[in-house]
């Protein structure tokens, strides 16, 4: 069972064991909480409180780096575009400055990707987007996933995340975290197709893809989607949930530490890959226990 450990970064600011004990607990699946490590908004930005900035159509408001611009802002004006940018370019600064002090020299190999704004309430939210009944699932962050990216493969690389409550009403952001990432994966794997001869290429060249994808991928793809259809499993009375409370930031492996946002609005996000060969142990990584398991190599 993967836990919530916390941490304070006081602690890990001047000891190295307890730095290795951050990257410990987080390779292990657990998520790394730090209560009192806030991000707060600057007075102008305090305009940036509000659901209505986002488009309906995305979940979040994202600044991408490969596009070097903001996705999922509805009619807003040049200078609220502006301060979205700015301050999502600051958060992504400032986790990477906190994960300094937290991981050490962990935290360089962390390479920063999307940075996200979540202002929507998720309890109750009503389907976004464009996509059907049949696959809304997919899109359901209240149930416990692990992540696979659809369009950008991730190659056997991790997915970090880093999150931020800056509800400005003090309500906390409601997570349910799961079994071990083992167990999971157990659960399905027998159950997974093997890819079609050319498929993956076939998936680039119609650019349902941005890169071709590789069998690892299309096995998290498929463990994203059967956990989320598995009742039996979603219900299961062993999962945690946990409150975390405005002002407090938390960030685990979000491929590994199975996880679903039940309640809560506000919320900053910062992305990172990390090359499994970065790891302190990569034999702990999806893609070292997925090819263990399958007894052949995946990327």
């Amino acid at each position: 069972m993967n836990e919530i450990v916390p941490f304070d970064i006081s602690e890990t600011r001047r000891s190295e064991e307890r730095r290795a004990d951050a990257v410990s607990a987080l390779e292990d699946g657990s998520v790394v909480l730090m209560e009192d490590l806030p991000f707060a908004f600057t007075a102008a930005e305090e305009a940036l409180y509000g659901e209505s900035l986002g488009d309906g159509v995305q979940k979040n408001i994202t600044l991408d780096p490969y596009l070097g611009k903001l996705s999922g802002v509805g009619d807003v004006s040049e200078e609220s575009k502006a301060l979205i940018e700015g301050m999502l370019r600051r958060y992504r600064e400032t986790t990477q400055s906190w994960l300094q002090d937290i991981l050490g020299p962990y935290a360089q190999n962390l390479d920063p990707r999307r940075t996200t704004y979540r202002p929507v309430e998720i309890a109750g939210r009503k389907k976004i987007g464009k996509v059907g009944d049949d696959k809304a699932y997919r899109f359901d962050d209240s149930l416990l996933h692990p992540d696979a990216f659809k369009r950008r493969p991730i190659k056997g690389n991790r997915i970090f995340r880093i999150f931020t409550n800056i509800n400005p009403t003090g309500k906390p952001r409601t997570w349910k975290v799961g079994h071990g990432f083992e167990a999971f994966a157990t659960r399905y794997l027998n159950r997974i197709r093997d890819p079609h001869l050319g498929e993956f290429a076939f998936l680039n060249m119609t650019r349902q893809t941005h890169w071709p994808r590789t069998h690892y991928d299309h096995i998290m793809l498929n463990l994203h989607d059967m956990g989320k259809q598995d009742a039996t499993f979603q219900q299961d009375p062993a999962h945690v949930v946990f409150q975390f409370p405005a002002g407090a930031t938390w960030f685990c492996f979000t491929d590994q530490a199975l996880h679903a946002a039940l309640e809560g609005a506000y919320c900053l996000e910062q992305t990172f890959e990390l090359q499994v060969e970065h790891m302190a142990a990569p034999e702990k990584s999806p893609l070292k226990v997925l090819e263990r398991m399958k007894g052949h190599a995946l990327v």
